[in-house]
């Protein structure tokens, strides 16, 4: 058995998903509270200084920036906004390729991704994936916490396991722009890391991944 997993923000997409949907979700469901875009960014400065996790820093992102909206609104915003993230920035050429090739070999596909589920899904069902491995949102917490590095492969394997799959029967291909996702990748029989930075490339060759740019498709030689 064939298994491509597929990493969401900046590996399909052109760039991320989870600001730019508070901004959508926010003109959707509270248009007022797009005025508090500027709080949102200073949030994200007091994470990258290390005042909180990236669990809570998601949390009083939707907090604030959408609210209690209900989890089945959030569903719909959520199919909206993938419907026109889509179409604008649209995807990552060389990273479709790839994904063409999987589908014309039979392999079963998942996305694998920090994304909230309740618009990663929107992604995964327009862009013909089978399975969704991501971060949830029950309304006010996120259980479990963010779907990123060790935790996200943690879910993976446990999508195995609900599925009965035999990890030594089958082959997985990992495809990410990220080094977070360094767990899935040296786990992976096929690491592919997504970068256009000569530095990232260089430092991805050296653990051994397959590099391409994702916006081109052209591989680089295997390290």
């Amino acid at each position: 058995m064939r298994i491509a997993i597929y990493d969401l923000d900046r590996t399909l997409t052109r760039s991320p998903t989870f600001t730019p949907f508070l901004a959508f979700g926010a003109s959707k469901v509270a248009p007022w509270r797009l005025g508090f875009m500027p709080v949102w960014i200073l949030a994200m400065v007091g994470y990258r200084i290390g005042l909180y996790s990236r669990t809570a820093l998601k949390r009083f992102g939707m907090k604030t920036m959408l609210g209690n909206v209900d989890v089945r609104r959030l569903h719909e915003v959520g199919e909206d906004y993938a419907r026109a993230r889509i179409a604008a920035p649209g995807l990552m050429s060389g990273t479709m390729q790839l994904l063409d090739e999987d589908r014309a070999a039979g392999a079963r596909l998942m996305i694998a991704t920090a994304a909230f589920d309740f618009y990663a899904a929107s992604f995964a069902e327009r862009l013909g994936f089978e399975a969704l491995v991501a971060t949830r949102w029950d309304g006010s917490t996120i259980p479990g916490g963010n779907c990123y590095g060790e935790t996200k492969k943690d879910r993976v394997l446990d999508w195995f396991a609900e599925e009965g799959i035999d990890r030594s029967a089958c082959s997985v291909r990992f495809v990410s722009d990220s080094f977070a996702d360094g767990p899935m990748l040296d786990w992976s029989d096929e690491p592919i890391f997504a970068t256009g930075s000569p530095a990232e490339t260089a430092k991805a060759k050296a653990r051994g991944w397959r590099v391409i740019d994702p916006r081109y498709g052209l591989p680089s030689t295997e390290g």
